[in-house]
């Protein structure tokens, strides 16, 4: 791993030179949409590096009050990727047999999907989620 420039930094560079440098000098429609697509998912990729580990240890920390109990979390990132999923999917066996269908259990179970797709939707679509939080971006 570089110092500088970051993963993040680079990311963004390219984006910006494809909106500010490349964008304008394409007069074809098609290839210009196109461009703004990769620029689009650059900019995914560009929120996705900057709040991975966040949203990662967000969500460790949800399953663990879910759970009321939890595994430490692992110290890698690829590690915490790794046995999230297995989480997650532990958690759909849990959904699918019932065992968070009443009560609290499925209160703590809505706020963590809530928040779930409120983190997956800071890197997919802000613009979306603040109007669905009617301007808020919390």
């Amino acid at each position: 791993m570089n110092d500088r420039p970051s993963a993040v930094e680079l990311v963004a560079a390219a984006r910006m030179h494809l909106e500010k440098e490349v964008l304008p000098a394409l007069a074809e429609p098609r290839l210009r949409f196109q461009t703004l697509v990769a620029a689009n998912v650059l900019l995914i990729v560009e929120r996705e590096l900057a709040l991975a580990e966040s949203q990662l240890d967000a969500e460790w920390e949800r399953l663990n009050a879910l759970e009321r109990s939890g595994p430490a979390r692992p110290s890698s990132l690829e590690a915490r990727r790794e046995a999230l999923a297995a989480r997650r999917r532990a958690l759909c066996e849990r959904i699918r047999r019932g065992e968070l269908d009443k009560g609290e259990a499925q209160r703590a179970l809505f706020q963590h999907l809530r928040r779930t797709v409120e983190d997956k939707l800071r890197v997919a679509n802000p613009r979306f989620l603040a109007r669905a939080l009617g301007g808020k971006s919390e």
